[in-house]
């Protein structure tokens, strides 16, 4: 555990409050990191009253102020610990908070309930610019969850890959998984869905819930097992929670080495195909991308630049970027559930700068970004398509090479609106 005593160390200097992107919409002191640092110091903290926990509540958890910190706190783990004070319903919308973090937990549940959100869609009871109907818009029909325990594709001797999925390319929108199969049957690997893996826990860990967190990792841990080679993630956020599941498990020795051995067999998805050689995609025509940073990668070299050599690995692909470099999207797991009026600001400003370079596509590997720009996409009318970048690049894969029996990996489910 962290010393909560760490906030004391804060120099004030205020570099933290120019990257945050919640003081960029609400520019109130309390709400950036050193705010929140002066607020741990006082005598009120240890037990926090309804105002405060609305303070701490209003965190994205990006992690763009521990990168500014001149004395790298670790000011996410701080925020998420003063969350661990707070009883079951903190904050805005808090029921509406515990229950999908309760139903993320419980993948079978999340299954039942996707089939019935687009039975709902079907049924077109729902008004064409409400909420709910759009988020509904984002699930993909019909859903055919991945087998637990197969293999995607058959592997060559040697050549085992499992794969953590993550609750959007299992259930939401299985054409992530999908691609993420596909890229891997050409590189020459198996890719396996252990059974009984479940949500990663990142959800439970921000919302300060420490036991179901590691209730969830745990369950992974003994998920994963039985195989010894890498675990392919196709989500950037479940990738790096994942890695960081030693943490959850300090005080336990014979817990920790086993969380030790997981996390080192974790690999983001950009980092292991970018080493794959064999992929060699080619777009059937001239577009622009625009990548979107997850705020989960970006605070790290190899995070930044391993998408993007990805991408500029398409030909017929170009990659373009906003002058003012990468933004947080606002979506921040449970955060838009809670204040969606702040986190549909956040998205605006990151939106803008990102179509600013005049792009045909959106591209991310974090599942909660690609929602965002998803809903924000069909909210704003914005002239892009917005993918994650697995099915990218196995489309592009389908049109540079042989004809293949699934040639059409993305239908979108609007059409582009480009002029």
């Amino acid at each position: 555990m962290v010393d909560r005593a760490a906030h004391l160390s804060c120099a004030k200097c205020g570099a933290c409050t120019v990257v945050c992107p919640v003081y960029r919409v609400d520019p109130r002191e309390s709400l950036t990191a050193r705010g929140k640092m002066h607020l741990l110091s006082l005598p009120f903290a240890g037990e926090p009253s309804r105002h405060f926990q609305n303070i701490f509540s209003q965190c994205l958890l990006c992690g763009a102020c521990e990168q500014a910190c001149s004395r790298n706190l670790p000011i996410t783990t701080l925020i998420a610990g003063a969350r661990a004070r707070f009883p079951q319903f903190y904050g805005p919308h808090s029921l509406q908070k515990t229950v999908v973090r309760k139903v993320l937990a419980h993948p079978g549940l999340l299954a039942k309930l996707v089939r019935a959100g687009i039975s709902l869609r079907r049924i077109c009871a729902l008004p064409a610019r409400s909420g709910l109907r759009l988020k509904l818009g984002l699930l993909e029909a019909p859903v055919t969850e991945l087998p637990e325990g197969e293999n995607f594709q058959k592997k060559k001797p040697g050549k085992a890959l499992s794969y953590f999925p993550g609750c959007l390319a299992r259930y939401l929108q299985p054409s992530i998984a999908r691609a993420t199969g596909r890229l891997a049957g050409i590189a020459g690997y198996g890719l396996h869905l252990p059974a009984g893996a479940g949500c990663c826990g990142l959800a439970a860990r921000a919302a300060g819930k420490e036991d179901e967190a590691r209730e969830l990792a745990w369950n992974n841990i003994l998920a994963f097992a039985e195989g010894s080679g890498p675990i392919l993630t196709s989500c950037a956020s479940c990738s790096s929670h994942l890695a960081r599941y030693p943490e959850l498990f300090a005080g336990d020795s014979e817990r920790l080495l086993k969380a030790r051995e997981f996390a080192g067999r974790v690999v983001e998805f950009s980092a292991f195909f970018l080493g794959q050689p064999e992929l060699r995609p080619k777009s059937k025509q001239k577009q622009k991308v625009f990548y979107h940073d997850p705020c989960h990668l970006r605070h790290s070299a190899a995070g930044r630049e391993n998408p993007r050599r990805l991408i500029d690995r398409i030909a017929n692909v170009e990659r373009v970027e906003p002058l003012s470099g990468p933004k947080c999207c606002g979506q921040g797991g449970l955060f838009h559930l809670g204040y969606p009026e702040m986190s549909a600001a956040i998205f605006r400003q990151c939106a803008e700068d990102g179509l600013e370079c005049d792009p045909d596509l959106v591209v991310t590997t974090c599942s909660g970004c690609l929602m965002q720009w998803q809903q924000g996409r069909i909210e704003h009318d914005l002239p892009v398509e917005v993918l994650h970048l697995a099915v990218l690049l196995a489309d592009c894969l389908a049109c540079s090479g042989p004809a293949r029996e699934e040639k059409n990996l993305f239908q979108p489910l609007w059409p582009a609106k480009k002029s």
